[in-house]
């Protein structure tokens, strides 16, 4: 029995450094994706160039790979409590970047139609609770996950109605929530509060509200992304878009890689690893890069000199910058 000690001690080790999770993150970078593969328009075109979609790959770390993050020089380590809120699950935490993907999809969407001067109208379900404050005015009333619908008896028809409505009321007021939890309806009264002691501003104690919406689109769209999650997709989705829905390859026959949300009236937002994002594009022999303008795009140069890429990085602000951009390209 003795001679299986040595045996067990190094499967219990084993076992240990690869299995047991320690509170952080590690992220490294991740794949180029031809968005070409992931949308689809009815009755488009697909065209020679290439748009590309840029993501992160991520890691809860165990013993082994926390050590070996610390050899590899695009790894980055990260305490847990950066990327969840208090209280939030790992699950909750996948479908919180899930919903952010739908949202790029969405957003995506409305301003690619919109751009190439195509229909489409949305079609909002409610607010998506990614977590209560602990001792917030919602703590025991919502929890993450939760779907709100109407405040007040007056259905939620936007994210920025939603935060009009609330934002409006004043510190104490007690406010009727009628909410989707487990898809059955439910109904509960929260006091709004300060969100801090030094702001006049109110709010009912959760996270980041997130929309929910579906959109109806003339010609029809088709996303085809899985595990992928986070909204730093949307730029590029919506360049793919306004091209299957416009003549002529707006890649111009080029490997375009990019990063950045999509906000309304076509802003491109900041991301997150716009640094490790340069490797996963020059990996994918993209000739140009198109990063948020401002601290992604001062983040991201150092990773061109380190990797000698001769890739182009490009910052721009709006989507319309991206497309003038490639409108202005010779052809390949």
């Amino acid at each position: 029995m003795k001679a299986w000690k040595p045996a067990l001690a190094a499967i219990l080790a084993a076992m240990i450094a690869f299995f047991v999770p320690l509170p952080y993150f590690i992220s490294y970078p991740g794949d180029a994706t031809s968005t070409e593969q992931l949308i689809d328009v009815e009755g488009a075109t697909k065209e020679p160039g290439d748009l590309m979609m840029l993501t992160i790959a991520q890691r809860r770390a165990t013993p082994y790979f926390l050590v070996e993050s610390l050899f590899l020089p695009f790894a980055e380590r990260s305490s847990v409590s950066d990327y969840l809120y208090d209280g939030e699950s790992d699950n909750q935490y996948e479908k919180r970047q899930k919903l952010y993907m739908e949202e790029a999809q969405h957003n995506a969407t409305i301003e690619g139609y919109e751009l190439a001067g195509e229909k489409v109208a949305v079609d909002f379900k409610g607010i998506y609770v990614s977590g209560v404050i602990p001792g917030g005015p919602a703590e025991g009333k919502l929890k993450a996950g939760d779907q709100l619908v109407s405040v007040d008896g007056k259905s939620i028809t936007s994210l920025n109605d939603f935060m009009k409505t609330i934002s409006a009321k004043k510190a104490g007021t007690q406010v009727d929530l009628t909410l989707l939890r487990n898809k059955k309806e439910q109904k509960t009264t929260v006091a709004v509060n300060r969100l801090t002691k030094e702001s006049e501003r109110v709010g009912l104690g959760i996270y980041e509200p997130l929309p929910m919406s579906a959109v109806q689109t003339n010609p029809d769209i088709d996303f085809n992304v899985e595990d992928v999650g986070g909204p730093s997709a949307g730029m590029m989705f919506t360049l793919e878009i306004y091209d299957q829905l416009t003549d002529g390859d707006l890649a111009k026959g080029y490997k375009i890689a990019g990063t950045g949300t999509i906000e309304e009236g076509g802003k491109v937002g900041p991301i997150g690893g716009a640094w490790q994002k340069v490797v996963a594009a020059d990996e994918a022999d993209a000739e140009i890069m198109f990063v948020p303008a401002g601290a992604n795009y001062k983040e991201a140069k150092p990773s061109i000199k380190k990797i000698e890429t001769k890739m182009k990085l490009v910052p721009i602000k709006t989507v319309e910058e991206a497309i003038d951009y490639l409108e202005a390209l010779p052809e390949k």
